[in-house]
């Protein structure tokens, strides 16, 4: 019912920290709506959205801090019209702001579709709104009920170098039902909230012991770095692997992007591929891996990736074909040598 996945939605707002399975499993058994800008309906014609990615032309929102894209998503065919008034949107010319319905579900396994996905954000009012991660809807999409603790990742790049003198704060971090640890912020690289401790990362810092920092407070953190001078270059390819390793694609993509304008196409391209393959864009994978290896025939992930990527795709003769022009390039390389094997296997 409706008025049960406002009260989840609102319930979660107000109190971040506490337990969402109740509202993960209502949104699986709910409709939920969107904003559509497409063009102007027929009288009498009502609004139903087709169950194909590529007929899925929705409002989407950009981080401003991160670039990534985030889709509002309603529990109410009428909140979609309060969205629209309040914030004064108005539609391109020859188009028209439409609601779409989704049966119970739908909406999550659509959302792959979406470029630069960071995730959805369910929308009350203008007071009340809930960010749901991609890494989340991903798990949503599957039908399965993310576990209720904070998602924690590995450190994702060799070193973190605070400087010396740069005031640290600490905080304590429920990791689970039973245990507790220890949180660090450098107040001086950004603000987070309590939202964002849902996505840890895990530091080991020798004889001080463990800290967790927010995923997000961690990027804070590198570009603070990058703006104290010292090897700008670094920690913008460190802050686009730990985009990656957090599973925060959508705002990796987006910075791909603009490292790619930047004079930075070549690595830009080589996470841009990874990016593909790890969000199931099987077929975006195969075809840019294609265009990638002609043009920087020395990156060998290029010709690894697009393999994979016709293999997840079922279309082994094209995978066997891409990776064996591969061998031309990187003759002995275990790692295609290993997927022919593989493909020649399953024949």
């Amino acid at each position: 019912m409706v008025e049960t996945l406002e009260y989840f939605i609102q319930q979660a707002s107000d109190h971040p920290r506490h337990s969402r399975t109740a509202l993960y499993k209502e949104l699986l058994r709910s409709q939920t709506f969107m904003l559509c800008v497409d063009s102007p309906l027929q009288e009498q014609e009502e609004v139903r959205v087709t169950s194909q990615p590529q007929d899925f032309a929705i409002w989407a929102d950009r981080d401003e801090e991160l670039g990534g894209v985030w889709v509002p998503v309603f529990p109410a065919r009428d909140t979609v019209g309060e969205f629209v008034n309040t914030r004064h949107l108005v539609p391109p010319k020859g188009k028209d702001f439409l609601w779409m319905e989704h049966k119970a579900g739908e909406v999550f396994r659509l959302m792959q579709s979406v470029h630069y996905f960071a995730g959805i954000r369910l929308y009350m009012d203008r007071n009340t709104s809930l960010p749901v991660p991609w890494s989340v809807v991903r798990m949503l999409g599957a039908g399965r009920i993310p576990a209720d603790i904070p998602e924690r990742y590995e450190l994702p790049v060799a070193r973190l170098a605070i400087p010396e003198g740069s005031r640290i704060a600490y905080g304590r971090i429920p990791l689970d039902a039973k245990s507790e640890g220890k949180l660090l912020c450098l107040p001086a690289a950004g603000r987070f909230g309590a939202e964002d401790m849902r996505k840890l990362v895990r530091l080991d810092l020798g004889a001080h012991g463990v800290v967790w920092m927010a995923c997000r407070h961690f990027l804070q953190v590198l570009r603070y770095l990058q703006t104290r001078g010292g090897d700008a270059g670094r920690y913008v390819e460190d802050i686009l692997r730990s985009m990656i390793g957090f599973e925060m694609y959508g705002e990796a993509e987006a910075l791909c992007e603009w490292l790619a304008r930047k004079d930075n196409e070549a690595f830009a391209w080589v996470c841009r591929a990874a990016i593909y393959g790890k969000t199931g864009r099987f077929l975006e994978c195969a075809e840019f891996c294609r265009e990638a290896a002609a043009k920087y025939p020395e990156e060998r992930s290029f010709r690894i990736n697009g393999a994979r990527a016709w293999a997840s795709l079922g279309k082994a003769d094209e995978a066997r074909a891409f990776a064996q022009d591969g061998l031309g390039a990187f003759p002995e390389d275990p790692a295609l040598l290993e997927l022919i094997k593989d493909l020649d296997s399953h024949q």
